[in-house]
C-alpha cells in the first residue's frame, strides 16, 4: 500500500519540475488556503538537519513523535490556527500520554498478578 503522504509528495514534486520547465504559476489552481497537512509538513521539513544530527536512539525517538502528529492530521486540521506548531505539539502531548496510560496499565497488572 502507498502511503498517501509520500504519493502527494512525489505528484507535488513533479509538478513544480513541470511549471518550471514552463514558466507558469508555481501554485497550483483551485486551492486558496494550504491544508494543515502541507503545511505541518512544510513545518516538519525545515527541521531536516536537526533531525540529520540526532543520534540513532533519538532518530527514532524524534522519528516517533513527528508520525504521532501525522497520524492525528484529521485532528489536528480541526484547530484553527495559522501556525502548525500548536497542533503538532498537541498530537505529540497526546501520544506521549496514551503510551503512559499503558504503562501504568502494565504496571497495575503486573502488581495484581
Amino acid at each position: 500500500m502507498i502511503d498517501s503522504l509520500l504519493l502527494a509528495k512525489v505528484y507535488l514534486s513533479a509538478y513544480k519540475k513541470k511549471v518550471s520547465q514552463f514558466g507558469l504559476p508555481t501554485k497550483p489552481m483551485g486551492r486558496t488556503v494550504a491544508t494543515w497537512r502541507m503545511r505541518g509538513e512544510e513545518r516538519i521539513d525545515g527541521w531536516k538537519q536537526f533531525h540529520r544530527t540526532l543520534r540513532q536512539q533519538e532518530r527514532s525517538a524524534y522519528e516517533s513523535m513527528i508520525n504521532a502528529a501525522r497520524n492525528r492530521a484529521a485532528a489536528c486540521g480541526m484547530i484553527p490556527t495559522v501556525d502548525p506548531m500548536e497542533p503538532i505539539f498537541l498530537a505529540m502531548l497526546v501520544e506521549a500520554y496514551e503510551r503512559i496510560s499503558k504503562i501504568e496499565d502494565e504496571i497495575e497488572r503486573m502488581r495484581d498478578g
